[in-house]
């Protein structure tokens, strides 16, 4: 068993989400779709045996790059952490051992793009390579599960239908092909305040887009939809500068359906993604979006969870499969 484990880590972006009122269990019932993209964290594991000692430790540490924000956090506050010790106990491992893991940030936090839960995902099948423990079991994907609700989409990658509370899923969609490009301004938008500001002021479902997520197939068949959008507008009012530039941007794609150009928050933000006619479409609205002071990356869809990356493979990010059959 290799001592040290690298894994690629990717974000997402909701293609569609439906919001419902707060139930009585104080959540709300959510309907999802999300993707998965070729933006992607990188995380290294290494693991190391102390003689003489029973006990497990874990440190985790963040490098940011390219205008991410550092995570500044205890290693004990990361969800990396939560979900490696969750594991250590579950599997009965880890004792006598310390693990170092090194996240390399490119995926903003506070973003709507999944960066913490994808993390989390990625730990989990560094520590099923070190400890031999087969990464499709049952117990990987209820660790996942209970860890956060994002996670275990990030063992599968693709894209999936969510429902429940946006976290137990229903179905595969075909994933798409194309390029995107995600801005996020200056600030994040806490999940918790914007749905206080959903509560106050809800925005209901629309039939259309209810009938449109139960008959799609494949992503290409969703019209963009986020009804918790508006009420994360609400909280950073940026948000909608940001559309609104976006929208007016050349190069980005045209519903046929309403002629509105598919631009859209990415769950409650604050990234807000379109989809481009091309890269080289996209390559030009980052720059432009760059110059207004905001963070800006060009990115694709990919059908990749997280995954092993081995050593020696030449595979690119944008070209690994989804074969995981955990859900």
């Amino acid at each position: 068993m290799s001592d040290v484990v690298t894994v690629f880590s990717p974000a997402k972006v909701n293609l569609h989400l439906a919001i419902g009122e707060r139930r009585s269990d104080g959540y709300h019932g959510a309907r999802s779709v999300m993707h998965a993209l070729s933006l992607h964290d990188t995380l290294t594991v290494r693991r190391e045996c102390v003689s003489g000692s029973d006990d497990f430790s874990v440190q985790v540490r963040c490098v940011a790059h390219e205008g991410v924000e550092p995570l500044e956090i205890s290693s004990e506050d990361n969800i990396v952490y939560k979900a490696l010790m969750k594991a250590a106990d579950v599997f009965d491992c880890g004792r006598g051992e310390a693990v170092d893991v090194v996240i390399d940030k490119h995926i903003p936090h506070a973003a709507g793009l999944g960066g913490g839960s994808s993390n989390a995902a990625a730990v989990l099948l560094a520590a099923c390579r070190l400890w031999g423990v087969d990464p499709e079991s049952r117990e990987v994907f209820d660790i996942a599960a209970g860890i956060g609700a994002d996670v275990p989409f990030f063992l599968r990658g693709g894209c999936a239908v969510l429902g429940d509370r946006g976290d137990v899923f229903e179905r595969e969609l075909v994933p798409m092909k194309g390029a995107l490009v995600l801005i996020r301004p200056n600030a994040g938008v806490s999940t918790a305040a914007a749905y206080r500001a959903f509560d106050e002021d809800p925005a209901p479902v629309s039939s259309s887009a209810l009938e449109n997520e139960r008959n799609a197939q494949s992503a290409e068949d969703l019209q963009l939809f986020n009804n918790l959008a508006s009420a994360s507008e609400r909280v950073l009012p940026e948000l909608v500068r940001v559309r609104e530039w976006l929208g007016a941007q050349q190069g980005v794609i045209k519903d046929e359906r309403t002629g509105e150009p598919c631009v859209l928050l990415s769950g409650s933000g604050s990234a807000t993604f379109c989809l481009c006619e091309s890269m080289a479409a996209a390559y030009g609205i980052v720059s432009a979006a760059k110059l207004e002071g905001w963070w800006a990356r060009s990115c694709t869809f990919v059908s990749a969870g997280a995954r092993i990356m081995e050593k020696n493979s030449s595979v690119c990010a944008t070209n690994l499969g989804a074969s995981q059959r955990i859900w």
